[in-house]
């Protein structure tokens, strides 16, 4: 998976090579809170409750009841989840893969 040719850049890559490097969910935060606002994680981690939601089946009507995201975003989600560069899908079936395996 190569990702969008036009986003690609050796800055994105150095930062990703460092949240690859981080062992915890505690060292995540930590970073987080230094690299963006709290506005800007909330709106991400709201996006990926979305496509979790979208990807289990949840109507717009319950997504937006559970994570207050407005239609724009659940469809813009959606799209991403449908004809995206299948990040959202990568990510949501390596969590269910790994809570399978926690289940176990």
């Amino acid at each position: 998976m190569t990702g969008n040719i036009k986003l690609r850049d050796p800055v994105i890559d150095r930062l990703f090579d460092a949240i690859l490097k981080l062992d915890s969910i505690d060292e995540c935060y930590a970073l987080f809170e230094d690299l963006s606002t709290i506005n800007e994680l909330k709106a991400m981690a709201q996006r990926f409750a979305v496509a979790e939601m979208l990807d289990q089946g949840k109507t717009y009507e319950d997504i937006t009841a559970v994570t207050g995201a407005s239609a724009a975003t659940i469809s813009r989600v959606n799209r991403c989840l449908n004809y995206g560069a299948d990040g959202y899908r990568l990510a949501i079936d390596r969590l269910k893969n790994n809570d399978a395996k926690n289940e176990e």
